[in-house]
C-alpha cells in the first residue's frame, strides 16, 4: 500500500501519528492504523473495516481472496455496513442487496488518538423512501474505535419531513482457524428465524451453534454476549456491549460457497458471520429530525487452558495427530463401547433430555436392566443432530451440586444414543424407524408450545411442521406395517402431557382422514403416559468448557451440566415398572395413577418461581438463578412468593410444601450451578400461563385480590415483550408472539391500560379473557408503568402500591 493525498476523501488536514491515508487493493482509498495496541485498515468505500489485529493476536476479521475491489462492488469480508435495508429490498428487486451504504464513498471527517486507541469518524448522506414511497433525506455518522477492542457505533438521523423505517447491520466476517471446529456460545435456547428454508421457520436449539458444511442463516435475539469459540486459533472472540436487538449468524456452507463468484469454494471453513443488527421486525422508525445509535464492541481472549491438562489431573489428553496442541474430539475412536439395540425414539436433542432421560437409560444399562439405546429425532428445522454425529453420538454429563447434604461432582460419557435422524434432510429415514421391532418407547421434550394441534399440517407434508404432525405420520406408518404400538412418554411441562399428546395425534388423524381403524389402534395399542420431570439442567458450561475438557482428556462440545437431584413421576399402568425398570436402578422414579399432588408441588414451587425471577430479575441485570437467591432484593422475593402467594393456594399439607420449598431454595443456591435466566425466559408467555396463571386465579378466588409478586411478573413479561426502548433485555419467544405484543404496544404506548387490556383479552395467549377479572388490568398496568419508569428494584421495595 502507498500513502495518498487526503483532500479528495477527507477534510482532515493533519492525521495523528499512526494513522495515514493509503491506496489499498483495487486502488481504493483507505485509512491505515498502526498503533502499539492494534493495526487496522478501513476502506472509504463503504466505510468498510477490512482488517483489525490487536497486538499479540492473529487477524480477527476475514477477507475473501476471491473478492472484488472496485468502486461499484461490495467488499466480501470484513465488516460491511448494511443500511438502510438488510438482504434484498422487499419493494425493489433491482436495488442493491443490503442497501447502498456499503457500496458508497464515505467521507472521513475526524481522526484522533484517545489514549492507546484510534478513533475514526466517517459520514455519509443519502435518501430512503417513507411509507408513501417519497424519498426522505437521511444522514449517517459512523465511529470506529480501534485498539485492544474494536468498537463500532452507527448513528442515523432522519433529515426529512416524514417518518422513515430503516434496518442496520454490522455484517461482520470473523476469521477462524476452522469453522468446523468453531462453536458459538450464548445463543443456546434462544428462538431464531431459520432463513435457509422457505418460508422461514422459527426454531430453537439447546446446544451451541456449530458449522458442519450446510448453510446457516439465522436471526436471533441479541444476548448480552455472543462468544465465538475459535478452537483452531486457541481463542475466544466476544461480540457484546451492544444495544442491537438482534444478531444474525451466517455461513454459506460448501454448496453455496461454491456457487458464489466472490467466495472461494473452501473459504466457508475460514470464517463465520455474527452480525449485530436491527432488522425486519426490529427496524427502527425515525420521526423527522430523530436519530438513533446502534453500537457493538468486539474483543479477543486467548484460551490456553483448553489445550493443556491441569496440573492436578492424571488424565492424559488425547492429542490430534494433525495438531499436537489440540485435544482430540470425543468419538468412539477414543471412547469405544458396545453398540446397543435401539429401544427408544427421542424427539429432541436438547440439554434436558440428554441429561435426564438419556442419563437414566444409561444408568439402567450399566446395571444390566435395559440393554437399549435411543435414536434422536431432530424436531425442528434448526437443530444439532449433525453436531452429535460428529462425536459419534457421544457426550458428557457433568453432575454438580448437593445431595443429602453432601457435595457431588462427577462426570460420565453417555453412550446410550445409537443414532440420529433429521427428518428435514432424510424424511424416509425418519419414517423407517417405524419398521424397527426393537423400539418400544418414544420420549419427547418440545417445550410447552410443542404439543399443539396444527391444522396447517397436511398429510402430504414431508416433514410436517409440528411435533404432533411428525408423530402421527410415524404412528401411521407403524400401523400400516401391522406392528405393535409404542409406550409414549412426553416430558413437556404441561399438565396431563400424555393425554394432550394423544388428543393432538387423534385430532391430526381425523384432519388427515386416516380412518377409524387407525384411531382405534392409537387408542388401544399405544400407551400414553403423562409425566412430571424435575432436574435442573443449566446445560453447556461455557465458562469452564476448556478447563473441563482438559480434565476429561478430550474435547467435547456437547457437555451438559445438571444437578444430582432428579424426580420423574409417571401416571399410567404399573406395567411400566417392569418394561422400564428405572426404580430398580435406584432412580427417584414413581409410577402412579394420580400425579396431581406431585405436579402441583413441582410446577408451582420450582417452575413458577423460575418464571418470576426470569421475568423480573433480568430487568435489573441479574443473570443467574444463584445470583437471584443471593441478591438482597430478589432472594426475599422468591421466599415471599413461595410462602405468601403459592403455598396458601395449594391443596397439600403445609409442612410438606414448606419442606419442599426449602429443598428447592437449596437447589437454587447450588454453588456449582450457573443457570442463566435468559434460558429460563424462553417462551415466558406460555410458561406464565402454565406455571403462574393458576396461582393468580386461585389466589384471587380465595382472597378477592391478586398476588402482588405473581401479578408483577405478568407486568414484567408485558413490558419485556412490548419493544419499549427503555427495556434493556430481549424477549425470548417466537417472532410471531413478540410481533403481536409489539404491535399492540405501538398502538397504545401512550396508554398502558389499553395495551394491557389488549394483551390480557387475547384468549390464544391465556386460554381465557383475563380482562374479565375486575381490577387485573389496572394492577398489571400499574406494575408495568412502575417497572418502566421507576425500575424493578424500586418497584419491589413498594409492592403495596400495586396491590
Amino acid at each position: 500500500m502507498k500513502a495518498t493525498e487526503n483532500e479528495p476523501v477527507t477534510g482532515v488536514v493533519t492525521l495523528p501519528s499512526g494513522i495515514r491515508l493509503v491506496t489499498a487493493q483495487g486502488d481504493l482509498p483507505a485509512v491505515e492504523v498502526s498503533l502499539p495496541a492494534a493495526t487496522a485498515l478501513v476502506y472509504l468505500h463503504g466505510a468498510h473495516v477490512a482488517e483489525w489485529t490487536p497486538a499479540g493476536q492473529k487477524p480477527v476479521l476475514w477477507m475473501s481472496a476471491s473478492g472484488a475491489f472496485t468502486p461499484s462492488a461490495a467488499l466480501r469480508g470484513g465488516i460491511p455496513v448494511c443500511f438502510p435495508w438488510f438482504g434484498p429490498n422487499l419493494s425493489d428487486a433491482t436495488a442493491p442487496n443490503h442497501g447502498w451504504a456499503r457500496i458508497s464513498a464515505w467521507t472521513l471527517t475526524a481522526a484522533t488518538l484517545e489514549g492507546p486507541d484510534a478513533v475514526l469518524t466517517f459520514e455519509l448522506a443519502g435518501s430512503h423512501p417513507d411509507s408513501t414511497g417519497t424519498a426522505q433525506p437521511v444522514s449517517l455518522r459512523y465511529t470506529v474505535r480501534i485498539g485492544a477492542t474494536l468498537t463500532l457505533a452507527l448513528t442515523v438521523r432522519n433529515d426529512g419531513a416524514a417518518p422513515v423505517s430503516v434496518e442496520r447491520a454490522f455484517h461482520t466476517y470473523f476469521a477462524v482457524g476452522d469453522a468446523r471446529r468453531t462453536t458459538l456460545l450464548g445463543l443456546q435456547d434462544l428462538p431464531y428465524l431459520d432463513r435457509t428454508v422457505s418460508p422461514p421457520v422459527t426454531a430453537s436449539a439447546a446446544l451451541p451453534v456449530a458449522f458442519t458444511g450446510t448453510e446457516i442463516d439465522r436471526v436471533y435475539p441479541m444476548p448480552r454476549v455472543v462468544t465465538i469459540d475459535d478452537a483452531g486459533n486457541h481463542r475466544s472472540i466476544l461480540v457484546g456491549d451492544t444495544d442491537a436487538a438482534q444478531t444474525v449468524v451466517w455461513n454459506p456452507g460448501s454448496t453455496k460457497a461454491a456457487a458464489m463468484g466472490d467466495f472461494g469454494d473452501e473459504e466457508w471453513t475460514q470464517t463465520v458471520c455474527v452480525e449485530a443488527c436491527n432488522v425486519r421486525d426490529q427496524a427502527q422508525v425515525l420521526a423527522p429530525g430523530a436519530q438513533h445509535r446502534m453500537g457493538v464492541t468486539l474483543s479477543v481472549e486467548p484460551e490456553p487452558a483448553r489445550h493443556e491438562p491441569t496440573a492436578n489431573t492424571n488424565t492424559q489428553p488425547h492429542q490430534n495427530a494433525e495438531d499436537p496442541h489440540t485435544m482430540e474430539r470425543l468419538t468412539r475412536a477414543i471412547h469405544p463401547g458396545d453398540i446397543l439395540p435401539t429401544r427408544a425414539i427421542q424427539f429432541g436433542e436438547g440439554n434436558f433430555l440428554r441429561a435426564f432421560v438419556d442419563w437414566q437409560l444409561q444408568q439402567m444399562n450399566t446395571q444390566g436392566l435395559f440393554n437399549g439405546g435411543v435414536t434422536i429425532v431432530q424436531p425442528l428445522a434448526g437443530g444439532l443432530v449433525a453436531m452429535l454425529e460428529e462425536q459419534d453420538n457421544l457426550y458428557t454429563v457433568l453432575l454438580e451440586g448437593k445431595q443429602d447434604g453432601e457435595e457431588v461432582q462427577s462426570h460420565e460419557v453417555m453412550t446410550v444414543v445409537t443414532g440420529t435422524v433429521n427428518p428435514y434432510i432424510d424424511y424416509e429415514a425418519y419414517l423407517a424407524l417405524a419398521e424397527n421391532d426393537d423400539i418400544e418407547f418414544i420420549f419427547s421434550n418440545t417445550t410447552e408450545s410443542g404439543i399443539v394441534y396444527s391444522a396447517a399440517d397436511l398429510r402430504t407434508d414431508a416433514p410436517h411442521a409440528s411435533f404432533p404432525g411428525k408423530l402421527t405420520a410415524l404412528l401411521y406408518r407403524r400401523f400400516e406395517l401391522g406392528k405393535k404400538g409404542f409406550t409414549l412418554i412426553p416430558c413437556e411441562l404441561i399438565e396431563h402431557n400424555g393425554d394432550k399428546l394423544k388428543e393432538t395425534v387423534l385430532a391430526t388423524a381425523a384432519h388427515w382422514e386416516l380412518g377409524a381403524d387407525f384411531a382405534a389402534w392409537v387408542d388401544t395399542d399405544n400407551t400414553f403416559y403423562s409425566s412430571l420431570v424435575d432436574r435442573i439442567v443449566p446445560g453447556y458450561p461455557k465458562d469452564r468448557a476448556g478447563e473441563l475438557c482438559a480434565e476429561f482428556g478430550f474435547e467435547d462440545r456437547l457437555i451438559v451440566k445438571a444437578e444430582p437431584f432428579l424426580l420423574w413421576v409417571l401416571e399410567g399402568p404399573q406395567a411400566l415398572t417392569e418394561t422400564l425398570p428405572l426404580a430398580k436402578a435406584g432412580l427417584n422414579v414413581t409410577v402412579t395413577d394420580d400425579m396431581t399432588p406431585y405436579r402441583e408441588r413441582k410446577v408451582f414451587l420450582l417452575n413458577a418461581p423460575h418464571t418470576t425471577m426470569a421475568s423480573l430479575a433480568r430487568l435489573a441485570g441479574v443473570e443467574t438463578v444463584r445470583d437471584v437467591m443471593l441478591d438482597p432484593d430478589f432472594g426475599p422475593l422468591v421466599h415471599e412468593e413461595m410462602y405468601e402467594e403459592i403455598i396458601p393456594v395449594l391443596d397439600l399439607p403445609h409442612d410438606e410444601l414448606a419442606a419442599y420449598a426449602e429443598s428447592v431454595k437449596e437447589r437454587f443456591e447450588n454453588p456449582f450451578m450457573h443457570h442463566e435466566l435468559a434460558s429460563i425466559a424462553l417462551n415466558s408467555a406460555s410458561k406464565y400461563k402454565s406455571r403462574l396463571l393458576p396461582i393468580l386465579l386461585n389466589f384471587h378466588a380465595k382472597n378477592g385480590t391478586f398476588p402482588p409478586r405473581v401479578t408483577l411478573a405478568l407486568s414484567a413479561i408485558l413490558l419485556t415483550y412490548s419493544g419499549d426502548p427503555s427495556v434493556s433485555v430481549t424477549p425470548v419467544d417466537s417472532a410471531e408472539i413478540i410481533a403481536g405484543f409489539q404491535a399492540a404496544y405501538a398502538t397504545d404506548a401512550a396508554t398502558p391500560d389499553a395495551y394491557v387490556a389488549t394483551i390480557l383479552a387475547d384468549t390464544t395467549l391465556w386460554g381465557t379473557d383475563l380482562t374479565a377479572l375486575d381490577g387485573l388490568v389496572e394492577q398489571v398496568s400499574a406494575g408495568l408503568a412502575s417497572l418502566r419508569d421507576r425500575g424493578v428494584r424500586a418497584t419491589l421495595a413498594d409492592l403495596s402500591v400495586l396491590a
